[in-house]
């Protein structure tokens, strides 16, 4: 697969996602992710995409300011 904003390769790794919320920063460690190797932009799958989002939904009314969650240690509907 190709970087969509400069054509090179991409390289499957695994990495951190980040997210600020009003409330909340939200760290998911060992997201499946492909790299660009020139420029370093993130790509997912459709299924690691619903994923991250079913497990920010569930960490969102978090009654704490930085949560840190492995990816596959979330149980999402």
């Amino acid at each position: 697969m190709k970087c969509f904003f400069c054509r090179n390769d991409l390289e499957q790794t695994k990495a951190a996602f980040t997210v600020e919320l009003e409330s909340c920063i939200i760290v998911i460690k060992d997201v499946p992710t492909e790299i660009c190797r020139k420029c370093g932009q993130k790509s997912y799958s459709d299924d690691v995409a619903a994923r991250i989002e079913g497990i920010i939904n569930l960490m969102r009314n978090t009654p704490t300011e930085i949560a840190v969650v492995h990816y596959t240690a979330v149980n999402v509907a």
